[in-house]
């Protein structure tokens, strides 16, 4: 009866552990869908009450919030809500979701533009995701985005290593659409270190990819990119055959690039009128970078002789206000960089020295813990040691009280020996006078002492 009263309550403790354990099941589905669908995830998300979720189950909400955000190309202006997701995950930096919250804060520094902090997130993120680990998945997207990142920042040569780790990747699991992404990535990184005669060579790998495998959209990027190439190896002729009505087939997200690569390519190619259409176009872009371009083809010299005057005027003004602006948020973005630099340098120091303080506390503990072992080692040689001096001291005893025994037994066989003798002498006085018996050769007792008193007299 005791037995099955201990299983019953043992039972609904594992249940009641069980429980507490177990995730909403909301969420679950929500993380099966946030990768392809994130907008639905958004909306899914938006339909849970948070305040009823469990402690854990909020932090993987919040964790899941950032992740379809970024999904879905929303922009992070907060880095809040990542620092509360990453204090309670790095509890557990064994949990195969710690991984991918680092690789979310390189995502959303990157986008606040602390580049020192985004990157050093993504190189925490690799640490836990060695070449061999099972999630390959997120290894690549970790692999491109430092890349992506060091390209931005211009450092080309250190971006390279990174993509084409992420393209090996791809090849080895036949992810024929990544592979198409991380090597437009990587021609376009060529483009940018004028390595042009390898940017041409990835970028018609792309193209023959896209013709076999990938979308029209795809195929438009790749196209777009090589005919940057031929416009900047100065082969005007296949640039212009390469853009010819691209920007109308890109995706909305990089036609201000098509439009700038256009506009330039057709100017160069004495194509005035589509160059005006296209830098017209440009300089209502919302991006500061594409309007520039825009501005510069359209006042150009060969340009501007077919501007009326109040237009021409405009267009100067308009440009010399965006290049005011421009500088004013190059400065304030340079003393932000340097702010996240100063910022990422306190960090390093900081780290270094807590790295530095543990060496040191870890050579005290060795230290310590030899010494320990040193006094350890001594007290059991010591203790061995008069081990061995009690043992010989007992053989000793036992050897003293084996003599001793012995000598005991010598002692009563001498005694047996001169009873006998005393006896027999008793015997024989009465024929003759037997000789004294010797004194002192034993221990006498009173009784013979006066017999031999008696036979003198």
């Amino acid at each position: 009866m005791i037995y099955r009263i201990v299983i019953f309550i043992a039972s609904i403790f594992l249940f009641l552990s069980c429980s507490k354990n177990k995730q909403d099941g909301r969420l679950t589905h929500i993380s099966e869908i946030v990768s392809e669908s994130p907008h639905e995830a958004l909306y899914s998300l938006d339909s849970i009450d948070y305040m009823s979720l469990s402690n854990a189950d909020k932090y993987f909400y919040d964790f899941l919030t950032i992740k379809a955000k970024d999904k879905a190309y929303i922009r992070h202006y907060s880095d809040s809500l990542f620092i509360r997701v990453h204090d309670y995950y790095s509890n557990s930096r064994t949990a195969p979701l710690y991984p991918e919250v680092l690789y979310y804060g390189g995502r959303v520094y990157s986008d606040l533009g602390d580049y020192p902090t985004a990157l050093n997130y993504f190189h925490l993120s690799l640490d836990y995701l060695p070449s061999n680990t099972t999630n390959q998945n997120l290894r690549n997207r970790v692999l491109s985005q430092t890349g992506r990142l060091l390209n931005s920042l211009r450092l080309f040569e250190d971006a390279v290593p990174y993509i084409k780790s992420a393209i090996e990747i791809n090849r080895q699991f036949k992810d024929t659409t990544s592979i198409i992404y991380n090597l437009q990535l990587l021609g376009g990184t060529y483009l940018r270190a004028e390595n042009y005669k390898l940017s041409e060579k990835i970028f018609k790998e792309c193209l023959e990819l896209n013709s076999r495998y990938s979308s029209p959209f795809q195929a438009a990027k790749s196209q777009m990119y090589l005919a940057a190439v031929k416009y900047k190896q100065n082969q005007i002729d296949s640039a212009l055959l390469l853009i010819r009505n691209i920007p109308e087939k890109v995706k909305p997200n990089i036609r201000n690039s098509a439009l700038a690569y256009a506009s330039n390519i057709y100017l160069k190619a004495g194509l005035l009128d589509s160059a005006y259409f296209y830098s017209r176009e440009l300089i209502h872009s919302p991006d500061s970078m594409h309007r520039q371009i825009g501005y510069q083809v359209i006042l150009s010299p060969e340009l501007r002789k077919f501007i009326n005057t109040d237009t021409l005027d405009q267009y100067i003004c308009e440009y010399r206000d965006l290049l005011e602006t421009f500088y004013d948020e190059n400065k304030n973005q340079l003393a932000i960089n340097q702010q996240n630099l100063y910022n990422y340098q306190l960090h390093e120091r900081e780290k270094a020295e807590a790295e530095e303080y543990n060496k040191t506390l870890w050579k005290w503990i060795t230290g310590l813990a030899f010494a320990s072992i040193i006094m350890v080692l001594v007290i059991l040689f010591l203790k061995n040691r008069d081990k061995n001096h009690i043992i010989e001291l007992q053989q000793a005893i036992e050897y003293i009280n084996n003599l001793e025994q012995e000598l005991n037994i010598s002692k009563n066989s001498l005694i047996n020996n001169s009873h006998i003798e005393t006896e027999e002498s008793y015997a024989d006085s009465e024929g003759s006078i037997n000789p004294l018996p010797i004194l002192g050769t034993t221990k006498n007792t009173e009784q013979e002492l006066r017999n031999c008193l008696n036979l003198i007299q």
